[in-house]
């Protein structure tokens, strides 16, 4: 007698499928605001998700997998680039989005990934954070081709100053950049580029 095929093998794709990421990604989120990631768990997270563990650790067997498919649509927010069609106001639009996102429950919980010393979490830090800083650097890359900017050196040091600003206001301040202070960030950073147009 021949054993009947495993109905879980593989992971599926389709809309329920998607349906159950989306659950997922809602437990891992509601899970994290209840108990801190370091209190979360893979039974905490299929309870609250209303599906079998066995679909979670086929999908994402480690917490860290967890967090990065709850952060995923925030992260996925920085393959598009703005083109404004001005270096100050692509990296003015790039600013806000982390400013934003960072506000947001799945922005919380990756800044808090970034800031934790937990091994299992240092690379998802270390991809989250190359993919928000990626548009910065393709901003002054399309500022250089532009002829906006002379030296391309120069614009991506401008670039990455500006990432930097938002970046760190998110981290050490209480309150959230506002609009004002984003432009004055942009400004200070291209304050050395004379050739930087408005």
């Amino acid at each position: 007698m021949t054993a009947a095929p495993r109905r879980t093998t593989g992971v599926r794709h389709g809309p329920r499928s998607t349906q159950v990421v989306e659950r997922v990604r809602a437990a891992v989120l509601s899970e994290i605001t209840r108990h801190g990631f370091a209190g979360i768990t893979i039974d905490g997270v299929a309870r609250a998700a209303g599906v079998n563990r066995t679909t979670i650790y086929r999908r994402w067997p480690t917490k860290a997998d967890l967090l990065g498919a709850a952060v995923e649509p925030l992260l996925a927010e920085f393959d598009a680039d703005p083109g404004t069609g001005s270096f100050r106001g692509d990296l003015l639009v790039l600013m806000r989005r982390l400013r934003d996102n960072a506000a947001r429950p799945e922005g919380r919980a990756l800044g808090d990934a970034v800031k934790s010393s937990a091994a299992e979490l240092r690379e998802i830090a270390v991809r989250a954070g190359a993919r928000t800083l990626a548009p910065f650097d393709r901003a002054a890359e399309r500022a250089a081709a532009r002829g906006e900017i002379g030296d391309r050196a120069l614009a991506g040091i401008a670039a990455h100053l500006a990432y930097a600003g938002i970046v760190m206001w998110e981290q050490n301040r209480g309150t959230p950049a506002t609009d004002a202070d984003c432009a004055r960030m942009v400004n200070l950073a291209l304050a050395g580029l004379s050739t930087v147009t408005e």
